[in-house]
């Protein structure tokens, strides 16, 4: 049985389907073999004849690497705000705070380490990017 591929433009992706979708057809193997080589970091792109083949990726600019590092600093600093809000909160209302003092320090510390991130000598290498406190993610739970 054989397998349709039909590049859709308005997505930049293929539809694939069991019936004729008006692409071309490729076999169950084919379709395994591109599944295969897109969960490794390929793209699926129409070659010469309409049907489908992985390539690398097309390398992001600079610019736009560095406009989604800050869009992930920006995520960062906004997803744990409310961690510092809440701490804030108790101290304030003279409660007991659901942080330790050590453990807001390295709240503070990690949010400085974000807004610094632009600014940082390795930006916008990925794997170079600040980390939070490792107890930090039992707070979001």
């Amino acid at each position: 049985m054989s397998i349709w591929a039909k590049w859709v433009e308005e997505d930049q992706r293929f539809a694939f389907g069991l019936a004729d979708n008006g692409g071309v057809e490729i076999t169950r193997d084919k379709h395994a073999q591109l599944l295969e080589q897109c969960a490794t970091g390929k793209v699926l792109k129409p070659g010469k004849k309409g049907e489908p083949v992985a390539l690398d990726p097309v390398p992001t600019s600079l610019e736009e690497h560095q406009r989604r590092e800050r869009v992930w600093r920006t995520g960062e600093l906004s997803r744990y705000e409310w961690v510092a809000t809440r701490h804030r909160d108790e101290q304030d209302m003279g409660a007991t705070t659901t942080l330790t003092s050590q453990q807001f320090n390295d709240l503070l510390q990690y949010r400085q380490a974000l807004r610094d991130w632009p600014s940082a000598e390795v930006f916008p290498e990925t794997e170079k990017r600040p980390s939070p406190p490792t107890w930090l993610a039992e707070q979001v739970q």
